[in-house]
Parts: structure tokens; C-alpha cells; sequence
């Protein structure tokens, strides 16, 4: 079974996410924080095969939380996963530049939820460990 980890402020966005990946993928469990703030400490004892870290989050920003992993030499290899309600190309640019692995905009339909679970598992999650 593969954790993922799903870090975002909205608990709407949290369920629709992990609601999609759990549909997509039957070997996974999904693992939330509403804020990055434990991050290190939950990456450490779940060991998430990906993570995925919403942008715009109050406090500790997705790129406050991507900077965290990063900078950490037991961490900094994870596969990260950028996602933000706008489809800015700037913070695709950043999302790059910082190390993240991908970037997807936060879709508006349920539906569509479930075609970016189903990219993410295609690109992510069924290569090896």
C-alpha cells in the first residue's frame, strides 16, 4: 500500500482530492494536514510515495512547505506535487525551479478530480518506488 500525503487549507479541496485518488488508485492511503506545519514529521513517519501541496495556503504557503522538504537531505528526494486554483504560468515556472515533480490546477467539477487522480497515478504513482 502507498501513503500519499494531501496538504491543503481547504478541507473541501482535501476530500475532492483524496476522494479522486482513492477512486483512481485501490492501493493507497491518503494521509491530510490542513497546514505544513508538521510536515517533516508526518513525511518522516508515513513516508508518502507523493505528496501533494496546495499553493495558496495561509500562514506556511505551499512554497514555504516545498522550501521545508527540500532543504531537508532525508527528504528532499520525495515526489511533490504542486496544486493551486489558478492556472498561473508563473507558478508553474516556480513549482519547477523549487524541485517539485508536476503541477496541476485544481479543477471546478468532480469529474475532472477524477482525470487529474488518474494523470497523477499514470505519471506518478505507477513507476517504481
Amino acid at each position: 500500500m502507498q501513503n500519499i500525503l494531501v496538504i491543503d487549507d481547504s478541507e473541501f479541496d482535501r476530500r475532492m482530492i483524496v476522494s479522486a485518488m482513492k477512486s483512481a488508485c485501490n492501493d493507497i492511503r491518503c494521509v491530510e494536514l490542513a497546514q505544513g506545519d508538521k510536515v517533516l514529521e508526518i513525511m518522516r513517519s508515513e513516508v508518502p510515495r507523493l505528496t501533494i501541496i496546495d499553493i495558496r495556503m495561509p500562514g506556511m504557503s505551499g512554497w514555504d512547505v516545498l522550501d521545508k522538504i527540500k532543504a531537508d537531505a532525508a527528504l528532499c528526494n520525495s515526489n511533490i506535487i504542486m496544486m493551486s486554483g489558478s492556472h498561473s504560468e508563473g507558478d508553474i515556472e516556480m513549482a519547477s525551479q523549487k524541485g517539485a515533480d508536476g503541477f496541476y490546477t485544481k479543477p471546478h467539477k468532480q469529474s475532472d478530480y477524477r482525470l487529474v487522480a488518474a494523470d497523477i497515478k499514470n505519471s506518478y504513482l505507477n513507476t517504481a518506488a
